[in-house]
């Protein structure tokens, strides 16, 4: 019976490991971050590389899906999705209807979330998603000598984000995602007797079950 119960007690270990889980995934062409998911509060939060909620679900959730009806006092509102069951779901408003999260997503149940303003300081970032729950999102901002990171993700919580920048010898990695947390990727750099391989990734190692890396 003892032993019946501390498999009950890993299996909940392993199922809050999971739910606390950081997945990226990486384009097969292009080898570019293209979405990120985190798990918080019991729902996946899903952005895109370019800082846009695209997603939210939760697997455990269930009931009555309600939705905003009122045109005339919150347009920036109408029409979207009011509650799931028990979870609340709320809408950034804005007298000025061009700002930069007016109707993006402001709640989800307990989970918060804001977005980046001032573009005269922030131009990198202005519009795009500045956290989530307890995760912080930045970007990368110019650099003099290269800037094709400019724009992308560089941070989520404590996970720092970094891609393949110039090389006059090797260009193998190039605008390629390189690292996410504690995720590194190799890509093939041998033009000679592996050139058919070359700059295609070759290795992903540091996966685990708090952050993950996939190539889709």
């Amino acid at each position: 019976m003892k032993y019946k119960y501390l498999l009950l007690f890993v299996f909940l270990l392993g199922s809050l490991s999971t739910n606390a889980q950081v997945r990226a995934s990486v384009s097969a062409k292009t080898y570019d971050l293209t979405s990120v998911s985190l798990t918080v509060d019991g729902f996946i939060v899903t952005m895109n590389s370019e800082g846009t909620i695209t997603d939210f679900h939760s697997p455990n959730q269930n009931g009555r899906i309600d939705y905003y009806d009122n045109s005339s006092f919150d347009q920036y509102r109408a029409g979207k999705i009011k509650s799931i069951g028990n979870v609340k779901i709320d809408y950034w408003d804005d007298m000025d209807q061009q700002s930069e999260k007016y109707g993006k997503l402001k709640s989800i149940g307990n989970i918060r979330l804001e977005y980046w303003d001032n573009p005269v300081f922030n131009e990198e970032k202005f519009g795009k998603v500045k956290r989530i729950g307890s995760y912080a999102v930045d970007y990368w901002p110019k650099d003099i000598i290269d800037n094709s990171r400019y724009g992308k993700i560089k941070s989520i919580g404590n996970i720092s984000v970094d891609y393949g920048v110039k090389d006059i010898i090797d260009d193998s990695n190039y605008q390629k995602l390189i690292k996410f947390g504690p995720v590194r990727l190799d890509y093939w750099n041998d033009k000679f007797i592996e050139k058919a391989k070359y700059g295609q990734v070759k290795s992903i190692n540091g996966n685990n079950d708090d952050v993950s890396v996939f190539v889709l």
